[in-house]
């Protein structure tokens, strides 16, 4: 079975609808992916690996404007969304239906300058990680950069407990800003989204140090942890040149 089968479209519409309540920090966490970027010196591809409703994409068009977008995603109400909201870019944008544990797409006719994602690699269990790691770094060119924006699992209960908490606390203060209340809060364990609180067969988040280090397996060097809050960490690392 694919790792994202267990996702439904309905997940992705409560994603679309809630998002900017459920993740923490999600703009600050997009202006860390695009920061660690190095600007193309010529017209240059990047994917965004289950790009959702292209928030991710739209901040790499507006940062980076040689740049093209392939956006993967499995879900059709995703991808519908994101072309939807990305048209103005015309030809810079376009969309893949894909699953992200398949072999299929991990070949391209170009190879890609940067490959981003978002909320997506906790679905792979460690050794979907460790192969989507190496073919992401044969596929890149010389100098592209993997930045990935995740769950990660803690080492301890006491870390656990302290992503949990500081989820909850996040969510909630977004929703009271966002909305005066707190409603996306209240759907947000409705929906049992957090999985320190409510671990389900979806969400497979590996630990922070494991994950560097199969990146460094890889063969990527600058490999770092760049941001972190409530289990959400930005980390990645750069295709050393020729």
């Amino acid at each position: 079975m694919s790792e994202q089968q267990d996702w439904e479209e309905q997940d992705s519409s409560e994603f679309i609808e809630l998002g900017e309540y459920f993740v923490p920090e999600r703009q600050v966490q997009m202006d860390v992916v695009t920061s660690l970027i190095p600007e193309p010196q010529n017209p240059a591809e990047f994917l965004d690996l289950c790009c959702g409703q292209g928030r991710l994409s739209e901040a790499l068009l507006k940062a980076f404007p040689q740049a093209t977008v392939v956006g993967l995603d499995l879900s059709r109400t995703m991808l519908d969304t994101a072309r939807r909201e990305l048209s103005a870019y015309e030809s810079r944008f376009r969309t893949e239906q894909f699953d992200l544990a398949g072999k299929d797409w991990r070949t391209r006719d170009e190879a890609p300058a940067a490959v981003v994602s978002s909320l997506a690699i906790h679905h792979l269990d460690g050794d979907g990680k460790r192969e989507l790691f190496r073919d992401v770094f044969a596929m890149l060119r010389p100098g592209g950069v993997l930045v990935i924006a995740d769950l990660i699992q803690p080492v301890g209960e006491r870390g656990v407990a302290l992503a949990r908490r500081m989820w909850n606390e996040a969510v909630k203060a977004q929703s009271l800003v966002g909305t005066g209340g707190t409603e996306p809060y209240e759907k947000f364990h409705a929906l049992e989204w957090s999985c320190y609180e409510y671990p389900d067969d979806l969400d497979k988040p590996s630990p922070l140090f494991d994950q560097l280090g199969w990146l460094r397996d890889a063969g990527f060097s600058e490999v770092d942890l760049y941001w972190m809050k409530a289990g959400h960490a930005v980390y990645g690392g750069v295709k050393p040149g020729e």
